[in-house]
C-alpha cells in the first residue's frame, strides 16, 4: 500500500468540495437566467391594445395594424376582411391546438402566422415581418390583450 504524503488527504477532500461548489454556482446561475427569460415582464393589456391598433414601421413602409385585418367585435368584418374575427380569440386560442396553451398558440401565430391557419385562410396573407419588427415584450403585450377578447 502506498503511503500518503503529509497533507495529501486534505488535497483529495478539498478538490471534490471545490468541484461541488463550482457546479452548484453554475446550476444556480443557469436557473436564474432561465427564470428571467431575457427580462420579459408579463404582458401589458393596454400596451397590447395600443400596439394592436398601431401601424408597425418597416423599411418598406408601415405594415398594417392588426385591427386592419382582424375585427374584435362579434359579427363585424375588418377593414380588409382578410383575417379572422378576434372577438373571442382569448377563448378559441386555448382550443385550436391540442396540448398547446392559448398564450403559446397566440405567440406562434404572431411570429409564424402560417403555422396554424384558422378559418380556412390561405398561407402568406399575414406578413412574416412582424417577428422582426416587434420585440419579445411587445409580443407578450399583444398576447395579453388578445387573451382579454372573450
Amino acid at each position: 500500500m502506498a503511503q500518503r504524503r503529509k497533507g495529501e488527504s486534505d488535497k483529495f477532500c478539498v478538490a471534490p468540495l471545490r468541484l461541488c461548489v463550482i457546479l452548484f454556482c453554475v446550476a444556480l446561475i443557469s436557473l436564474s437566467l432561465a427564470a428571467c427569460e431575457g427580462g420579459l415582464q408579463p404582458g401589458d393589456v393596454e400596451q397590447g391594445k395600443a400596439l394592436f391598433n398601431t401601424p408597425i414601421s418597416s423599411q418598406r413602409g408601415p405594415l398594417p395594424t392588426c385591427a386592419k385585418c382582424h375585427a374584435v367585435v362579434e359579427g363585424q368584418k375588418s377593414e380588409t376582411g382578410l383575417g379572422t374575427n378576434f372577438h373571442d380569440i382569448g377563448t378559441r386560442a386555448a382550443k385550436e391546438v391540442p396540448g398547446q396553451s392559448a398564450e403559446d398558440y397566440l405567440r406562434t401565430s404572431i411570429v409564424d402566422p402560417d403555422a396554424h391557419l384558422a378559418g380556412g385562410f390561405q398561407d402568406g396573407l399575414m406578413s412574416r415581418d412582424y417577428k422582426k419588427l416587434i420585440t419579445a415584450q411587445q409580443i407578450e403585450d399583444l398576447v395579453a390583450y388578445m387573451l382579454t377578447l372573450q
